[in-house]
Order: C-alpha cells, then sequence, then structure tokens
C-alpha cells in the first residue's frame, strides 16, 4: 500500500512539474540552441541513421519541458526508421518512443512500442536487447498493477542477464540486476509475500555493495528493505537499514532519496510513539521537498505532521497541516486532471496517426494486392496463351507428324505397290514370254506336221490335220485366258479407265490395248494371238483413232502406261 501511494504521489510530482515546464513561456537559451543546432543536423543529413538519433536526442531534450514534441519527435525518428529497413534504427526509435510514452503514464502506447522492440530484437537474436526489453514490460504490468504479468517478465530478464554474465558478455552483476531485484521486490511486497520482498531487497542490495557507483540504487534498496521490516513490526531491524539508507543518501548528497528517508524515519518514530523525533525527521522532509520541488512528498510531509500533531493533541497545529494537505491534494488533483485531459488529447492525436497509418498502410497493401493481382493475372493469361500456343504448336507438330507419318507410310505403301506391281509385271512377262516359246513350239510342230501331212496317205493327213487344228484352237484358247487372268491382276482398273474413254472398243481392241501397256512388240502380240504381223499394225493405226490420237504427237504405248 505504501509503495502504491509513494508511486501515486511520483506521478504528481512528474505531472506538476510537466506542467509548470509547460506553462513556461521559453526554454533556457542554452537548451535551445542545443535543439536548434541537432534539428540542423537532422534537417540536412540524408543518413537515416544520424536522422534518428538526432531526432531521437531532439525527443529526449523536450522529455521533460514539452511532452507533444518529444513525442512528435519520436514518432518522426520512428517513421524514418520503418522507411529505411534497418532493423537496428527501428528498434532504437521504438524503444525510446516506449519510454517517452511510459514516463508519461501512455501504458498502452508504451506498451505497443516495447512489444515492437523485443519482436525486433529476437529476430536479431540480442539476448541483451531481449532483456531490456522484457524488464520495461514488466515495468509497465508493474505500473498497471498487474504483478503477476510483471513477475514473470522480471524473472524471465533476470534468467537472461545471468546468462548473459555467465557467459562474460555483460559484466556481472550489472546494474540491471540490481534494478530487476529491487522491482521483484517491489511486486512481492504487493502481493503479500513479505518474505520474497526481503530476499529480493537483500539480493539487490547484496549486488549493490559490490557494485561501484551504485550507490543511489542501494540508497534505495535498504530504505525499502526497511519499510517491509517496519510493516512487519521489526522495527530492530527496520532501523538499520532505514539508517543505513539515510546515511547511504547524505553521503551521496543525494536530496531526492534524502526526502524519502526522512519521511520513513518519521514513519518509524511515529509507530515507536516517539513523536518529537517523527515531528523533527518530518519537518526534515517537509522542508528539503520544498528546496528539491518534491510535491508529492511534500503532500506526505504534510499529512505526517497532521498526524504527528493529533498525537500530540495539538489541534491547532494539526488543522494548520490538514488544510494544506487538502488545498495541496487539491491542487494535485486539478494538475492531475489537466495532465490527464493532456493524455487524452495526445493519446487522441495518437490514434488519430495510427488510424491515418494504418489506412495508408491498408491503401499500400491494396494497392500492392490490386498490382500482385494484375500481375498474377498477366501471368496467368500469358501461361494460358503460352500453354495454348504450346498445345497449338504440338498439335501442328503431331498433325505434322501424322501428316509425315502417312506419307510415309503412302511412300512405302506405294513402294510396295510398286515392288508387287513389278514383280506382277515380271511374273506377267515371264507369263508371256512362256507363252510365246510355247506358242512357237506348238507352231513348229505344226509346221513340221503340215510339211509331213502331202507325203502321208489321204487316212494320215486327216487325222494329222486334225492335231494341227486342235493344237491351234487350244494354242490360242489357253493363251488368251491365261494371259487376261495374270492381267486383270495386275490392272485391274485398266479396262474400266478404257472404257471411259471409248466404250465402244471391241475385245479385240481392248486386248491389243492389254498388250501394249505390258509394252510388248508386234512380233510378241502376234505370237500370241497368231495373227499377222501386218494385222496387228493395221489394229494398232485403228485403235490411235479409236482413241482418238491419230492428230497427236503421243505415242499409243505412251499413252497407254498413263491409263
Amino acid at each position: 500500500m505504501e509503495n502504491q501511494v509513494k508511486s501515486l504521489l511520483f506521478s504528481l510530482l512528474v505531472i506538476i512539474l510537466t506542467i509548470i515546464v509547460l506553462c513556461s513561456s521559453t526554454m533556457q537559451a542554452q537548451d535551445m540552441a542545443k535543439i536548434d543546432s541537432m534539428r540542423y543536423v537532422v534537417e540536412t543529413s540524408k543518413n537515416d541513421s544520424v536522422r534518428v538519433y538526432g531526432l531521437v536526442a531532439i525527443s529526449k531534450e523536450y522529455a521533460w519541458g514539452d511532452v507533444q514534441n518529444a513525442l512528435q519527435y519520436g514518432e518522426k525518428a520512428l517513421a524514418i526508421a520503418e522507411k529505411s529497413n534497418k532493423k537496428n534504427l527501428l528498434s532504437y526509435a521504438l524503444f525510446n518512443n516506449g519510454v517517452a510514452y511510459f514516463n508519461q503514464g501512455l501504458l498502452e502506447i508504451s506498451t505497443k512500442h516495447f512489444f515492437g522492440y523485443l519482436e525486433i530484437q529476437k529476430e536479431l537474436k540480442d539476448d541483451k536487447g531481449i532483456a531490456y526489453a522484457l524488464v520495461n514490460l514488466g515495468a509497465v504490468h508493474l505500473k498497471l498493477n498487474q504483478f503477476e504479468q510483471s513477475r514473470e517478465y522480471f524473472e524471465k530478464a533476470l534468467e537472461t542477464f545471468d546468462n548473459l554474465a555467465a557467459e562474460g558478455k555483460i559484466a556481472k552483476p550489472g546494474v540491471e540486476m540490481i534494478s530487476i531485484y529491487n522491482n521483484l521486490g517491489v511486486v512481492s511486497k504487493n502481493c503479500n509475500e513479505p518474505e520474497k520482498a526481503i530476499e529480493y531487497y537483500s539480493r539487490g542490495i547484496n549486488l549493490a555493495r559490490h557494485t561501484p557507483g551504485q550507490e543511489m540504487y542501494l540508497g534505495n534498496l535498504l530504505n525499502n528493505l526497511g519499510s517491509i521490516y517496519l510493516e512487519l513490526g521489526k522495527f530492530d531491524e527496520a532501523i538499520i537499514f532505514l539508517t543505513e539508507a539515510l546515511n547511504v543518501r547524505m553521503a551521496n548528497n543525494d536530496k531526492s532519496g534524502l526526502v524519502k528517508s526522512y519521511l520513513m524515519m518519521a514513519r518509524y518514530y511515529l509507530k515507536q510513539g516517539r513523536i518529537e523525533d517523527a515531528l523533527f525527521y518530518s519537518y526534515s522532509g517537509y522542508n528539503l521537498a520544498n528546496t528539491v520541488g518534491g510535491l508529492s512528498a511534500n503532500s506526505e510531509a504534510l499529512d505526517l505532521l497532521f498526524q504527528v500533531y493529533q498525537e500530540k493533541k495539538m489541534a491547532d497545529s494539526a488543522l494548520k497541516y490538514y488544510k494544506l494537505t487538502t488545498e495541496l491534494k487539491e491542487k494535485l488533483n486539478q494538475e492531475a486532471a489537466l495532465k490527464e485531459l493532456t493524455l487524452l488529447q495526445i493519446t487522441a492525436q495518437y490514434k488519430e496517426n495510427e488510424r491515418i497509418s494504418q489506412l495508408e498502410q491498408n491503401r499500400r497493401e491494396f494497392r500492392y494486392l490490386m498490382i500482385g493481382l494484375t500481375l498474377l493475372l498477366i501471368v496467368a493469361i500469358l501461361s494460358l496463351l503460352y500453354f495454348l500456343s504450346h498445345s497449338r504448336n504440338r498439335r501442328l507438330t503431331l498433325e505434322k507428324e501424322n501428316i509425315n507419318l502417312s506419307a510415309k507410310n503412302l511412300e512405302l505403301k506405294k513402294e510396295s505397290l510398286e515392288k508387287e506391281l513389278e514383280i506382277r509385271n515380271k511374273e506377267l512377262a515371264t507369263n508371256v514370254m512362256y507363252q510365246i516359246q510355247k506358242n512357237e513350239l506348238i507352231q513348229e510342230i505344226v509346221q513340221k506336221l503340215e510339211n509331213h501331212s502331202s507325203s502321208d496317205g489321204n487316212n494320215d493327213r486327216d487325222w494329222k490335220l486334225e492335231i494341227i487344228r486342235d493344237l491351234e484352237k487350244t494354242q490360242q484358247k489357253s493363251v488368251w485366258n491365261e494371259f487376261e487372268l495374270r492381267f486383270q491382276q495386275v490392272h485391274n482398273d485398266f479396262y474400266n479407265r478404257l472404257n471411259e474413254i471409248n466404250p465402244e472398243l471391241s475385245t479385240n481392241d481392248r486386248r491389243l490395248c492389254a498388250f501394249l501397256r505390258l509394252n510388248m512388240t508386234t512380233k510378241e502380240i502376234s505370237s500370241i494371238t497368231g495373227q499377222s504381223i501386218r494385222s496387228i499394225e493395221v489394229a494398232r493405226t485403228r485403235l490411235r483413232k479409236r482413241l482418238n490420237l491419230t492428230n497427236s504427237e503421243t505415242g499409243l504405248i505412251e499413252f497407254l502406261s498413263q491409263i
């Protein structure tokens, strides 16, 4: 409870100091010159790192004098860092803004920045940066009185720092762990775990005693530990640590710390019933608070004076300090209300900027989406065209291959037919030659029979003539039948085409055309048919006329070979 009151009073002090500075008409000339110099560097530099670090420095200069300017410059630094796509710059800007918003009590906004900082540190695998992020998130939850969440973050941070110290990456014990032990002590105290609080404060004190330059932390830890023992009623232990805290702060000239020590000593003596000592320390704290401008401590001192004078049964004095306490609290409430309005305005502006930023982000994403969809559509169309073209080319290729294959098949078929025709023609020619030879042989036999028939008797001559007629008859019939059969097998459409040219051709004309189609000579035709050469030549002349070749230079055999 006491720590919550102190936290509230500290916040009120910050608010009042901020309002006082806001109400002041000008800043010191030296500060303004420094800010102007940094602003000039930022405006003239093209380097993102220089601009971000410069804007953060300006933000820190305005931190306790002009809250809105401090936050605006921090946001400018963050915007440049985001556009730079440099993780280290972005994490630096996020951390600074997180601290700035935290100091102004804008804890929700502060948390967003610290989480952003934490994510980047995880990406960078920077354990030290992760630990700092955890400490700050723990501090945010502590201010929100979310003690279990706060404890979880602080313990993770402490574990991380322990590992870093064990690996030699940070100096052990380190101020970071001293601060964490103090915060864990505050968390344990607020969770009604005094023994844990004592343990954490004691660890922090032990580290602070052995770490040079940590006198302010040591004084704070000693004072906090003394307050725990005071609440537990362990006055002997309490006075030891409270006295040591007072001496450390005196030696270090820590005036703000001395105010806290004076007031804690006043509480101690008030509980002990040592009213005069309580009055002394209350006045000491009150006077020093007026000197250092600690209004929250001033209010606490006035309240203690009121309680002391009540114990002394001095109603007038008690009433006096009660009124002063009431007036100061009213003033603090007014200042708090004004501060709250300022914070609401800053929050509203931040949310508006965030909304605008989100709208811009949505527009960019929509534009990128449209560009992506357009590119995807183009790719799809090109792919489709390519596919169609590829399919068409493949189809044409297949068709061409089929045509080529068909042509090859036709060529092969043609060659096969030509070979078959050639074979048939050879067979036919062979058969014709055979028939010619046979006819010649028969003719010789007939001739011999005729030569000898004249010298024979009538009976002999008659049967020889009968044999001759039978041979001649057989010769003509067998030769033509054989020839007709074989020719039809080879040239099956020949007679049909002849009929188309002249359907009035006689049988002998058709037979003569067949012999000539085989390119047979007149003598060979005469041998087969038994006709005289003269008769065959007359028949050829008559055939040319019937085929309308009389006035043509085309030969009869040439004409018939094309049918």
